[in-house]
């Protein structure tokens, strides 16, 4: 259970929960203390948040060694701006899922591949198939290309991430070829938004399966 982890080890949180709406939202939070009777975890809004408690939520903890998920019970919240404060009766159980560096998920973001030939920097411009925190499979039209000092740049909705990459292997798909590269250069920052993004897109396909 959550109380056998060292907190030190957990780098945050994400509490799945349903809005007024019945609309499944999710938060990013920090553990604030953890207690056989109590975990109390804390995210900034400005504005505060209004949910309705006590409700069922799904506990993903993303920790050092890897990728936690839970069913747990969210007794209440209290808003003190900026912040928000959660309160969970502890699990009973924990589900490991793989080490958050490889957890893959299969999703599609404009991207620009970038590499260069002799003196010319070539750019193509396509789209993901999958990405995890430690790399990427991209979509391009052909096999003969340069590998070697290239780099990515990714976009999403919120920010845009730029990475130099490496090759690992190719394989012929009805769209072209299907590229998968590992990150070489790529801020911490960066990283733990690309798994930010593949713990919530994992969540939306769960939610898809147990409909």
């Amino acid at each position: 259970m959550i109380l056998n982890l060292n907190p030190e080890d957990i780098k945050y949180v994400k509490i799945l929960y349903q809005d007024y709406r019945e609309r499944a939202c999710s938060v990013r939070a920090a553990i604030r203390s953890i207690s056989q009777a109590e975990i109390m975890c804390c995210a900034k809004f400005e504005n505060g948040l209004d949910i309705k408690t006590p409700q069922e939520i799904t506990l993903s903890i993303v920790c050092t060694a890897g990728l936690y998920r839970t069913k747990t019970t969210l007794k209440k919240i209290e808003n003190d701006e900026p912040y928000t404060f959660f309160f969970l009766i502890p699990p009973s159980s924990l589900e490991y899922l793989q080490n958050r560096e490889y957890f893959r998920v299969e999703i599609t973001l404009d991207c620009i591949f970038s590499y260069r030939l002799n003196d010319e920097i070539i750019n193509i411009q396509t789209h993901t198939n999958d990405l995890s925190a430690s790399g990427v499979s991209i979509i391009l039209p052909q096999r003969e290309i340069g590998n070697e000092n290239a780099w990515l740049n990714i976009n999403t909705n919120q920010r845009q991430i730029k990475t130099k990459i490496k090759y690992i292997r190719d394989e012929k798909i009805d769209s072209g070829y299907k590229f998968s590269f590992s990150f070489t250069e790529i801020s911490e920052t960066d990283r733990d938004f690309i798994s930010q993004i593949c713990i919530k897109k994992q969540l939306e396909e769960r939610r898809k399966y147990f409909k």
